[in-house]
């Protein structure tokens, strides 16, 4: 609708949106995050162990298989010490909240499939979130629509007006 309308009034266009749906989801990343945190270390270290191999003058043989012994360590360590960390993230419409814990939220990656987030707590300290589209099931498009909205303004208390006197 954006690219065929031309709008000369670009904030009374974004004043005129809907606020993003209320919206909760667990976020534990499936399958593929669960394969991204067991792969990267896995790679790192076959990466390491080769180039330190052709380094210390040992042959292309020598460094592929330290570099496949490295990889199988690494993968290894990093599945057996890995847990899946679930996290309950909600948006009221005011506020994102994980497992109840206030914060902001940052969108860090989205390919499509997957939205990669960053909860930027309130008391302190951040939350790394991965949500895929199977995971979030119905409510996928609801998060997507929170995550990418502008936060609410902050609407202006109204004051009681003064008693004056008698």
């Amino acid at each position: 609708l954006w690219r065929h309308q031309r709008h000369t009034d670009f904030p009374a266009f974004l004043n005129s949106m809907r606020a993003a749906p209320a919206v909760a989801v667990r976020c534990s990343g499936g399958k593929l995050w669960c394969a991204v945190h067991i792969g990267l270390p896995a790679l790192g270290a076959a990466a390491l162990l080769g180039w330190a191999t052709l380094l210390a003058g040992g042959g292309v043989a020598s460094a592929q298989a330290s570099s496949l012994l490295a990889a199988a360590v690494a993968g290894l360590f990093a599945y057996r010490h890995w847990r899946p960390l679930a996290v309950l993230l909600q948006w009221d419409g005011q506020r994102w909240t994980g497992d109840a814990a206030p914060g902001r939220l940052q969108l860090m990656m989205d390919p499509g499939f997957l939205l990669v987030l960053r909860l930027h707590l309130n008391a302190g300290g951040e939350r790394w979130l991965a949500v895929n589209a199977t995971e979030a099931g119905p409510a996928w498009q609801a998060l997507r629509a929170a995550v990418y909205a502008r936060p609410p303004r902050a609407t202006p208390r109204v004051l009681a007006p003064e008693r004056v006197a008698d």
